[in-house]
């Protein structure tokens, strides 16, 4: 398509010399230069239509055929103008040449929207480049027997458009001489649906879009719309659904107008009602004012009452008032009695307590000397007991010595086994000293295999211990890719797995806080450059997760809060709370090192000054500076800290501090937990760690299995080794048992007899010394002086003194604290009655000026009660049924009042609901009967619609198994009305089954699409069809045949065809029914030419 700034004006183009007979005569003339603003000029035509109507007066007999197409500044034409055949026009053009433009200003004139053309949505796009305006213009036929209001509008209509930039147009409608008949759009509407043209039907306008987006679509559910549209058949189903809505609305106001009806009963019935009770108004004034003079005198009698009931109560008050007086008093001088008893009580203990502690002194001198006395006696005592356990052991040597000589004698009587018990003494010490050896082999060997099983249980433990720290590394890396995962969604749950469920608590409960919590303080923290991450959480990691409030109260209701969220096993896990004043601004004058340092303040972007001045408080992130080598970040910091400096930090978080000594500590986090960008990398990263501890720990577990196989190896033969060195020990001390008992045996000899003998004197002797040592101790240490026992008289005595005065202490004590809890009793109870007693004197006061309220108020309650009813009534009156008579009737005045006074107005009225109520209900009956034949009709339609779809859809079905067999193709159109699809099954020759049209060659698909294009014509009545560029990707073959057999279906239909094709039909062969008009050739530039020739 040229450029809209060309200047091409359409010419018939000329046809070969021996078929110009073929050819109509043409009016299009060449105006290039012409005004642009001189608008489209008919008036020949109509004189020449006018006189060729006359010599032929058969001419254009088809009514709503088109038989002239005018175009002024319409896309890339400054002016065109085509005469057309009443049955088949071939307009051919190269690409460019302007072809859709005839089709668009058919389609715009006739009323169709700039959308339809498929080109633009805003008509003012169709006006040629550099120009104001654009004009379009279509002449119908108006002749046969279809022809609309001939006196009117004449044999011919020529439908004018004007429009403009700004993208409004303006119709004109003219009669056969010119005339203008109408300039209103809903004419245009007329006239197109009485011929029956339907613009916007891609059976009467096919353009290129609609034509290949057929080809090329897939759906069957779009296919299935297509028929429908092209059938008409979709505006019947939106009538019948309007139909349907219509009775819908219909039966909605027929219910409203029952209720209306029903209403007006209601009314009508009201109206009776208040008509009958008319009467019964009127007499229910005086009532009331009997009622209510009842009333005011039981008004009376309870104010009466209520008097009576305040002088009692007066009188009891008066009487208290005197009672809690006289109780005072008494119990004040029984408090100044109880003082003076008290005093004298006070000074007889403090006597008792110095006759006590003088007491007490003798006691323990006495108690001192007995003491003296004991301990020599407990000497004297000790020494007899070292006598009697020396005695007792000469005595056993004694008993020892005996037994040797007994031994010694018997043994002197005969010696015949001594030489054997020495040749067994030899043989034992050398069984002895072979166990030995093979005892010391064995528990060497034992010590080798004992070191062995202790190296490999070593050895065990320590690749338990590493599993398990393998383990723990493992379930925090998890427990911090869920953490990612999490924080992925919502970043807040990077602060910790409970954070989003303590924010929602809070919100929750935002009633009991007086100032919202903030936290976590994370939240409010951003880093200004991701290098520092690691170096920042090393130094306020521990204060991210925190939260803060403004009080103790805030603080306390946070902390149930997260005592709720938090589960009781993972309380380590809970964040901290501060409680610090809020504040509106950053804190100023802050002691800051040098310029030349930066400090984590400045590297932090914090949106809440709360948080600031919380983070300067407690981790002074003004005063901790960052440093980005280590050896200058240690020669720095090494000597001495600059001002005001507590910490530097490198970028892999290596912290340096210099406070008193200088110190350094190397931080292990590898990656930033809170200052995370990329989750994925994040996450993926710790996912590939995970899997490297999993394989180090399948490593670790398969060598703790090989470790645990030889420590239970030498754990077995370790115990073997001890039940071998058990037997040798057991043997080997058997042995010597045996060579022991042979050792005992001696040789016989008489001279230690006699030595024996003497030894024995020698115990005699000093057994009868030791006897006679303890014999005098024991005498002396029974014997008791009389200074001793004059002690202990004393001792008892003082005992006895020191418990009286203890007693009698305790007496006066007792009577102390008796007289304390009676005086403090008493105060209570002198308090108690002095509350006791105001009380009653408020309450004597209240009820004396209640008495005079009631006095004043029951002298005007009877005068109001006299002005009601003069005479007071006798006997009771029940107050409760008199208030509900009276209620009743004054509720009955109050909502009939208007009834009370406007009888004939309600008469009037009742008449007038009564004549609404009948003429009402006759309406309504009407409409249920109207309904009801409404609603038979539409369902009558919607059957007609469903036969006619489906015998619609078999014609179509048929005749495209027709068309197709044309070409010795075989298929048929599928259509499921349920399910709302079309599907075509097409066969090329000698092919398989093809259920899908894309799978066709471009050829066979232009040529199914013909085929089911022409089905839908033989179904599909209208006076003009106009396709463009249908057989665009056809063969020559396929488009012969194509073409052919749309001609022949175009002559046996008789109706009016406008072929647009770039193809050359040099093949048709040219009859008196057809016309071919040809494009004139674009003009185009240099670098177009140059690309054709390249494709070439």
């Amino acid at each position: 398509m040229p450029k809209r700034g060309s200047t091409t004006s359409g010419t018939v183009a000329p046809v070969p010399r021996k078929k110009q007979k073929n050819v109509e005569p043409t009016y299009s003339q060449n105006t290039e230069e012409q005004d642009e603003n001189t608008p489209l000029n008919h008036s020949n035509y109509f004189s020449q239509l006018s006189q060729l109507s006359k010599q032929s007066p058969d001419l254009h007999k088809n009514a709503g055929t088109i038989l002239r197409v005018s175009v002024k500044n319409f896309m890339c034409h400054t002016f065109l103008e085509f005469d057309f055949n009443e049955n088949l026009n071939m307009v051919i053009g190269n690409n460019g040449s302007g072809k859709s433009a005839v089709m668009n200003a058919i389609t715009l004139t006739l009323g169709g929207r700039a959308t339809s053309t498929s080109r633009c949505s805003n008509i003012g796009r169709f006006i040629q480049h550099g120009k104001s305006f654009a004009e379009i213009s279509v002449v119908l036929c108006n002749q046969g027997l279809e022809a609309i209001d001939i006196e009117r509008f004449g044999r011919s209509i020529t439908i004018t458009r004007k429009v403009t930039v700004k993208g409004s147009s303006h119709y004109q409608v003219k009669n056969e001489y010119g005339k203008i008949v109408s300039e209103r759009k809903d004419t245009i509407d007329t006239i197109v649906a009485h011929f029956n043209i339907q613009v916007d039907n891609p059976m009467c306008m096919l353009n290129q879009d609609i034509a290949k987006n057929f080809l090329n679509t897939k759906s069957t559910k779009e296919k299935y719309n297509f028929f429908l549209k092209a059938t008409q058949l979709q505006k019947m189903v939106a009538d019948l659904e309007e139909n349907t809505v219509e009775i819908r609305i219909a039966k909605g106001l027929l219910i409203d107008h029952v209720k209306k009806r029903k209403e007006i009963q209601a009314q009508k019935e009201e109206l009776d009602a208040k008509l009958k009770f008319a009467e019964s108004v009127r007499n229910a004034k005086s009532n009331a004012d009997n009622l209510q003079g009842h009333l005011e005198w039981a008004e009376v009698i309870n104010h009466e009452k209520t008097l009576a009931e305040t002088e009692k109560k007066l009188a009891e008050d008066q009487y208290a008032v005197q009672e809690y007086t006289n109780k005072r008093d008494a119990l004040i001088d029984d408090m100044k009695n109880e003082k003076s008893k008290r005093d004298e009580l006070l000074r007889k203990a403090q006597e008792v307590a110095n006759n006590a502690i003088e007491a007490k002194r003798i006691h323990d001198d006495l108690e001192r000397q007995m003491k003296l006395f004991n301990k020599e006696k407990r000497d004297l005592l000790h020494e007899v007991n070292k006598l009697e356990k020396e005695l007792q052991l000469q005595t056993e040597l004694k008993k020892k010595l005996q037994k040797k000589i007994e031994e010694m004698r018997r043994k002197a009587t005969g010696n015949n086994d001594y030489e054997k018990a020495c040749q067994r003494i030899n043989e034992l010490h050398i069984l002895i000293n072979e166990q030995r050896q093979i005892l010391s082999m064995k528990e060497n060997e034992q010590g080798n295999f004992r070191q062995l099983y202790d190296d490999e249980r070593q050895t065990l433990f320590n690749d338990q211990s590493t599993l398990k720290q393998h383990e723990d590394t493992l379930r925090r890396k998890r427990g911090g890719i869920q953490q990612l995962k999490a924080a992925k969604q919502d970043r807040v749950t990077i602060y910790g797995r409970y954070t989003l469920a303590i924010l929602k608590e809070i919100d929750r409960n935002a009633h009991r806080f007086k100032q919202i919590p903030i936290g976590p303080v994370g939240k409010h923290i951003r880093l200004v450059d991701r290098k520092w991450a690691i170096a920042v959480e090393q130094a306020i990691g521990n204060s991210m997760q925190g939260y803060l409030c403004s009080c103790r109260d805030d603080e306390r209701v946070l902390l149930e809060i997260l005592s709720r969220c938090v589960p009781a096993q993972e309380m380590d896990y809970r964040p901290n709370v501060t409680v610090m004043k809020y504040q509106s601004k950053v804190y100023q004058n802050l002691r800051l090192p040098p310029s030349s340092f930066t400090t984590i303040l400045s590297m932090l972007q914090i949106d809440n000054p709360t948080v600031t001045c919380f983070l300067i408080d407690h981790a002074r992130i003004e005063q901790r500076v960052l440093m980005d080598n280590y050896e200058t970040a240690r020669r720095i910091m090494e000597k001495s800290a600059p001002p005001n400096c507590v910490a530097a930090y490198l970028p892999n978080g290596t912290e340096m501090q210099n406070t008193y000594v200088f110190r350094c500590y190397t931080c292990r986090v590898q990656s930033p937990r809170f200052f995370v960008e990329d989750f994925a990398e994040q996450i993926t990263r710790a996912e590939n760690e995970c899997i490297t501890i999993e394989r180090t720990m399948q490593e670790v577990k398969e060598k703790i299995k090989e470790t645990q196989q030889r420590v239970n190896q030498h754990q077995q033969t370790v115990a073997g080794l001890d039940g071998t060195i058990n037997e040798i020990k057991v043997a080997c001390g058997r042995l010597g048992k045996e060579l022991r008992e042979l050792q005992l045996i001696e040789a016989p000899n008489d001279s230690n007899m006699d030595d024996c003998e003497n030894e024995l004197a020698e115990y005699d002797t000093r057994i009868e010394t030791f006897k006679q040592r303890i014999k005098d101790q024991k005498s002396k240490a029974e014997m008791e002086s009389p200074e001793y026992r004059q002690i202990l008289d004393d001792v008892a005595q003082a005992r006895q003194r020191v418990m009286e005065k203890r007693e009698e202490a305790e007496q006066c004590k007792t009577s102390l604290q008796a007289c304390d809890a009676l005086k403090e009793n008493g105060q209570r109870a002198i308090n108690d009655l002095q509350r006791g007693l105001d009380d009653n004197q408020r309450k004597l006061e209240q009820h004396e000026a209640t008495k005079k309220f009631i006095e004043t108020k029951l002298q005007v309650q009877i005068e109001n009660a006299q002005k009601l009813l003069n005479q007071r009534p006798e006997g009771e009156i029940d107050v409760k049924a008199t208030r509900r008579r009276l209620d009743s009737i004054l509720k009955f005045i109050e909502t009939n009042k208007n009834v009370f006074y406007n009888v004939e107005q309600i008469q009037d009225r009742s008449e007038k609901v009564k004549i609404t109520l009948d003429t009402f209900g006759r309406i309504v009956d009407k409409q249920e009967k109207l309904i009801h034949k409404l609603f038979k009709a539409s369902r009558h339609r919607g059957q007609q619609y469903k036969n006619l779809l489906e015998s619609t859809a078999k014609l179509t079905s048929s005749c495209f198994t027709s068309f197709l067999e044309s070409r010795n193709y075989t298929g048929e159109a599928i259509f499921d009305h349920k399910e709302g699809t079309l599907a075509l099954e097409i066969t090329p020759r000698g092919d398989e089954v093809h259920k899908d049209t894309r799978s066709l060659s471009g050829g066979e698909r232009s040529f199914s699409t013909v085929c089911f294009m022409l089905a839908l014509w033989e179904v599909v009545e209208m006076p003009l069809r106009c396709l463009d560029e249908f057989d665009v990707f056809m063969d020559h073959v396929t488009r012969r045949t194509a073409m052919n057999l749309v001609l022949e279906v175009a002559r046996e239909k008789k109706k009016q065809y406008i072929f647009l094709t770039p193809q050359d039909l040099s093949f048709l062969k040219i009859t008196d029914d057809m016309r071919i008009l040809r494009m004139p050739q674009p003009k185009r530039t240099l670098m177009e030419i140059n690309n054709d020739n390249d494709a070439d």
